[in-house]
């Protein structure tokens, strides 16, 4: 039987580690010399200035560490799981398996995440979350097949999205008006105030340079428009299907039939919006950030999905349903 290797995610994972690492270090750095400015010129506080760009790449430093450390690269046969190739555990001596839910993400304090949990008899609890990988629901499927239900063979299909097809259903509709929730208004509410400034002062323009200013102003539109729109996604259920489609990015759908998915939940994460995390019942696990619903469209959602024998997890602590 051909062993199973989870991949870390690039964007999730690689590129967001990254980026935080390098954040915080080029922050401390610029501290740091602020700090022997001021030190050169005898001013106070250029200790307290040193100490906290100390904090800042320390900080950076460490997450590279715990970041890796919580994300390692797992590999599973029929006979054993092994980590980073340095543990490996027998199923044998696996006690528990958690396989979906929330699971303590330990950083400089403990948040809960989406993931498993891998309890071994010898006490050891191993965790892997969803978000870091991009394939940790064929790891998830694996367990289940051949260690829970220990089957001789493992079936994995590859994943198929049909974005295109019309199904002759009737759809209720889960959204609110963008432009009265807060990504709405965080969107469209910044061109406002830029029409409005130009507006007010035609003559901006005459004291700047007009191509780059295009130039820049148009990435950045660009750049809000495109980051603000991913937050808004919104949901459709008909008798044997739940179609997400997003505001303003009309090509991006996903369908799913009701019979294919295991479990939903609403989430927060850090700054984002409430999310419904769509897992399949071969693991599959994605989310899609949807700011624009309000409390009577989740508690509609949720009443919807349960009447179909889909179970619904409420994570978020912002929703009162």
């Amino acid at each position: 039987m051909k062993p199973v290797i989870i991949k870390r995610h690039p964007l999730k994972f690689y590129f967001f580690i990254f980026f935080l690492a390098l954040f915080c270090c080029a922050l401390g750095a610029l501290i740091l010399w602020a700090g022997l400015r001021s030190a050169e010129r005898r001013e106070s506080g250029a200790f307290t200035m040193s100490a906290f760009s100390l904090f800042f790449i320390v900080l950076g430093l460490f997450s590279l560490y715990k970041y890796y450390r919580n994300a390692p690269i797992a590999k599973a046969d029929q006979y054993q799981i092994t980590f980073n190739d340095t543990e490996a555990y027998v199923w044998a001596d696996l006690e528990k398996a958690t396989l979906t839910g929330k699971q303590p993400f330990k950083y400089l304090f403990s948040y809960q995440m989406e993931g498993m949990m891998l309890l071994f008899k010898n006490g050891k609890v191993k965790y892997l979350f969803d978000d870091f990988y991009v394939n940790l629901g064929e790891m998830k499927s694996f367990i289940q097949q051949v260690v829970i239900e220990k089957n001789g063979t493992f079936d994995y299909a590859a994943e198929t999205v049909n974005k295109k097809e019309t199904i002759p259903e009737t759809f209720a509709v889960y959204k609110s008006n963008q432009l009265t929730s807060l990504r709405g208004a965080m969107l469209w509410g910044l061109y406002a105030v830029i029409i409005i400034m130009f507006v007010l002062r035609p003559g901006y323009l005459d004291h700047i340079n007009v191509p780059k200013f295009v130039l820049f102003f148009g990435l950045f539109c660009f750049g809000w428009f495109y980051l603000h729109s991913l937050l808004m996604n919104y949901f459709l259920a008909s008798e044997h299907y739940l179609e997400v489609k997003n505001h303003n990015l009309f090509w991006r759908k996903r369908l799913y039939l009701l019979e294919d998915i295991k479990e939903v939940a609403v989430e927060t994460q850090g700054k984002m919006p409430n999310s419904l995390r769509i897992i399949t019942k071969d693991f599959r696990s994605t989310v899609f950030p949807a700011g624009t619903l309000n409390d009577r469209n989740w508690r509609a959602l949720k009443e919807k999905l349960e009447s179909k024998r889909i179970p619904v997890r409420i994570d978020s602590p912002f929703l009162s349903i």
